[in-house]
């Protein structure tokens, strides 16, 4: 090798090492190789990855070259060289060139050189060379020494390109964790990491392209350089398809459309970001040289690819997270301020105010009337640009979306519902349902032009709200119908206490027309009842109401019964007749002709106009003609019952009266016959026996007469006392001395003395003798009479040790004719008034008489009486143990 030889190597060596593209390393390994074998031509092939770089010096000439760059095309040629290979060299004479006849394209006529370049036990190249005549010795040599450093540095270059790739992998990483460490916002992510991908590939442009449901555009999502706003989207063409395909692309001389590459891009890559399994974004690196990206790259950006896309992931499951905290957080608030609301209009104002407020939409609430659907309340954010919905919307327009109970969304509403709810906007509509029935809708107008969550949860979401809308709704349907249930109930029971109060008959259909007309919101009033021969207007309210009658169709000479029917549609007269501006209440209350079921009384009510009653009205006008029935039928009792009170008084004054005159004139007789009896007693010699039997009788006959007259006065009206402060132990000891003259047999014990009570003396005076009589009568033995004073009472107590009272008598010896049992058994005669004159006239002074007694022990009567308030008693009188 000559001196300028060795120089041109080491010319060739370093340029060599100053080569940083594959294709300017094999322009210098054949230019070089070439000066060292001066043969017809070089080529060198080197093995970058997936691509095959060829060269070929001098320039112009055929040169060699294979048919591609496949795996497995370099497999059969180097399989095919190596059969020819001597001393790191493989020479192929012109006649044994048809081993490469399938690997390349050309075919040469002169003998070839092929040197591989083998680094690490890997074939990284091969120079092949055209030969007019073989090498001699020497220049084989520097060629194989040439090839050897060739390879080495190639290694070298490679090793280095493989680290540099990995420190800038490392450092794409490392950026991606640091931006996902600064934020999970999804957006933040992809902008912080376009700029750093950029430079690390040495790229012209880094754009990241997001998944539309578009299918001719895709928008940006970030870039870098920025691309302004008008620059959002761009037309998605065949190889950004490929990419949202999942694929990842590379290939020369590419535009993707992009305004960074209109200025002239010749290579780009592209990857799919992939998202829970699903491609939602597109990465692109573009640039204006020629072969800038080569597979390592597109392994690196796959690498990074993943890690973003697990990136995105995580800040979806933040997104998601975070959003349903705020959603949970809104529906607490929601459900909170809903509790405390009462009244279906306060429900529906309070829901859609705070669910406007708490998301960024506006809310409707539309109620159902009919066949259209009326709005009760809305309320709009700031920024929807004065679009107002419509006040009313046909039910036909929604009725598929009625049925389900999960929301529907806007864009499957026929278009004019959509308008008439949404305008030019979108959004969701949600029956509400009451009891089961389709109570009306919310409608939730997307102010930004979409819901930000996906649709699954988006439906979640407002469903739960609308539940949480029907819970609140169902409530204050309640609490309004419990409280005007609460005040009708108290109406009625306003109406009730004025009703029952009257007696008068035109005065209570006047009360009744009245409040029916207040109940119901009615212009008129009145009620009808049959008078024998025809019905008769007895009351009414609001002016005249002929042609309110004559609205009803009520013919009025006719008795209608149950069974009958009224009016120009001739409707049965059961609970209630209602029609266009009038409504009838049948009167009814069962105590009416049986054998016709006949109805007396009507209630009836009118409207202005075409007006109907509803159905609340209707059932509070039926409770009131219930309540007015009873007040008819109690009007009629109460009659019937006055007049029988009245008979029944006549009849009891004529009793009384009778009584008291025969128990007054039998008295007279008997006191004559009495008086003449003790004449005879005083005188008579004989007969003494028989005078005394009538004297006997005669008493009996008195005391008889004075009990019956006691009674009489007893049961009058008249009776009343005279009472005056009295001494009671002198009161009792004066009428003893009368009642049982000079009898050894009473004995009266006062306890105490000046025991002041208010006494009629007169008529207390038949107590004292009734229980004296009754002592004496009942026993042999002493009797006891004892006055005593017991707290704020006076006690008078008389004790004998007769027969006594069975205890199965001592209910009934105080009532009318009440005797004892064994008094009777023993012939004992007596009328069994006294002790029931004695036990009224004790109450008539505010006491009370009791009995202790045994049979055959004895009997203790005792009367109590509240002491007087006066200190002194009119009269006075010694008082004596024993008469």
């Amino acid at each position: 090798m000559t001196q300028g030889d060795s120089q041109g190597l080491f010319t060739a060596l370093a340029a060599l090492i100053a080569a940083s593209d594959p294709q300017d390393r094999a322009n210098v390994l054949a230019r070089g190789a070439a000066e060292i074998t001066r043969a017809r031509f070089a080529s060198a092939l080197l093995f970058v990855d997936d691509t095959l770089v060829v060269a070929t010096a001098p320039e112009g000439a055929t040169g060699f070259r294979l048919r591609d760059g496949s795996h497995e095309l370099r497999r059969l040629f180097l399989h095919a060289l190596a059969r020819f290979e001597r001393e790191g060299v493989c020479f192929v004479p012109r006649d044994k060139q048809r081993v490469l006849a399938g690997v390349s394209p050309s075919s040469l006529d002169c003998d070839m050189l092929f040197v591989p370049l083998i680094a690490s036990q890997k074939t990284i190249g091969v120079l092949a060379f055209g030969l007019d005549a073989p090498l001699d010795g020497a220049t084989q040599a520097d060629l194989v020494a040439f090839c050897g450093v060739a390879t080495h540095l190639l290694d070298t270059s490679r090793a280095l390109e493989a680290a540099h790739r990995l420190s800038r992998d490392s450092q794409l990483l490392a950026m991606v964790n640091e931006r996902l460490h600064k934020s999970l916002d999804r957006k933040d992510v992809l902008s912080g990491i376009v700029s750093g991908v950029r430079s690390a590939f040495n790229a012209d442009t880094c754009t990241i392209f997001e998944r539309s449901g578009s299918a001719r555009v895709v928008p940006v999502a970030s870039s870098a350089p920025f691309v302004d706003a008008p620059t959002t989207a761009i037309e998605l063409e065949s190889e950004l398809r490929k990419v949202f395909s999942g694929l990842a692309a590379r290939r020369d001389d590419y535009d993707t459309g992009h305004d960074a590459a209109k200025g002239g891009a010749r290579s780009a890559i592209g990857v799919p970001f992939i998202v829970d399994g699903k491609i939602e974004n597109a990465l692109v690196l573009e640039s204006a040289q020629p072969h800038a990206f080569d597979d390592a790259d597109i392994s690196a950006l796959r690498s990074l690819a993943f890690h973003v896309g697990l990136a995105l992931s995580n800040a979806r499951l933040y997104e998601r997270e975070r959003a349903r905290r705020t959603q949970a957080e809104s529906l607490e608030r929601v459900v909170r301020i809903l509790r405390d609301t009462q009244y279906v209009d306060e429900v529906l104002l309070v829901f859609v105010v705070t669910t406007s407020h708490e998301l960024p939409i506006d809310c409707f609430a539309y109620v159902l009337d009919g066949d259209t659907l009326v709005r009760r309340a809305m309320r709009s954010r700031d920024n929807s640009r004065g679009f107002t919905p419509f006040d009313r919307v046909e039910r036909a327009g929604l009725e598929p979306f009625l049925v389900v109970d999960d929301p529907s969304d806007s864009a499957l509403l026929p278009r004019s519902t959509r308008e008439a709810l949404f305008g030019d906007g979108s959004g969701v509509v949600v029956p509400l349902r009451i009891d089961g029935n389709l109570w009306g809708l919310i409608a939730m107008r997307s102010v930004d032009g979409g819901f930000m969550w996906p649709q699954d949860e988006r439906a979640m979401f407002v469903r739960t709200l609308a539940s949480h809308l029907e819970i609140a709704l169902a409530n204050a349907h309640a609490y309004e119908r419990e409280r005007r249930r609460a005040q009708e109930r108290e109406t009625l029971a306003e109406a009730a206490r004025t009703i029952l109060g009257q007696v008068d008959l035109p005065t209570l259909a006047e009360v009744m027309s009245r409040l029916a007309a207040s109940l119901v919101d009615a212009e008129q009033a009145c009620v009808l009842r049959w008078m024998g021969d025809r019905y008769g207007l007895v009351g009414s309210f609001g002016g005249p109401v002929e042609d309110l009658i004559a609205r009803t169709g009520l013919a009025l000479d006719m008795r209608v019964t149950q069974a009958m029917g009224i009016g120009p549609e001739e409707r049965r007269v059961q609970r209630l007749i209602e029609g266009v501006g009038f409504a009838v209440a049948p009167l009814v209350h069962g105590a009416g002709d049986a054998s016709n079921d006949a109805i007396d009384a009507f209630l009836l009510v009118g409207a202005k106009g075409e007006t109907r009653f509803g159905r609340d009205r209707l059932r509070l006008l039926q409770e009131l003609g219930a309540l007015t029935a009873l007040a008819l039928r109690n009007l009629e009792l109460y009659a019937a019952s006055t007049d029988a009170n009245r008979a029944l008084h006549d009849s009891n004054q004529f009793k009384d009266d009778l009584l008291a005159m025969l128990a007054h004139d039998f008295r007279g007789p008997l006191t004559v016959i009495e008086g003449y009896c003790e004449l005879l007693m005083e005188n008579a010699k004989t007969n003494s026996e028989e005078i005394e039997t009538i004297y006997g009788q005669a008493k009996r006959l008195v005391r008889l007469a004075e009990d019956a007259l006691a009674l009489a006065h007893s049961q009058g009206e008249s009776f009343a006392l005279e009472q005056t402060p009295t001494d009671f132990a002198n009161y009792v000891e004066e009428n003893l001395a009368e009642i049982a003259p000079n009898n050894p047999r009473v004995v009266f014990a006062p306890s105490e003395k000046n025991i002041i009570v208010e006494l009629d003396r007169s008529r207390f005076r038949h107590v004292l003798d009734n229980l004296i009589s009754n002592a004496l009568k009942y026993s042999g033995e002493a009797i006891i009479v004892n006055v005593a004073k017991k707290g704020s009472r006076a006690v008078l107590e008389v004790t004998d040790h007769g027969i006594g009272i069975p205890q199965s008598d001592l209910a009934t010896v105080f009532s009318r004719f009440g005797r004892a049992s064994n008094a009777r058994n023993q012939g004992i005669e007596g009328s069994g008034i006294g002790l029931y004159v004695a036990k009224k006239i004790a109450e008539a002074h505010r006491g009370s008489i009791q009995v202790r007694s045994k049979e055959n022990a004895g009997s203790t009567f005792s009367v109590d009486l509240p002491l007087s308030p006066v200190l002194e008693p009119t009269t006075t009188s010694d008082l004596s143990r024993s008469i």
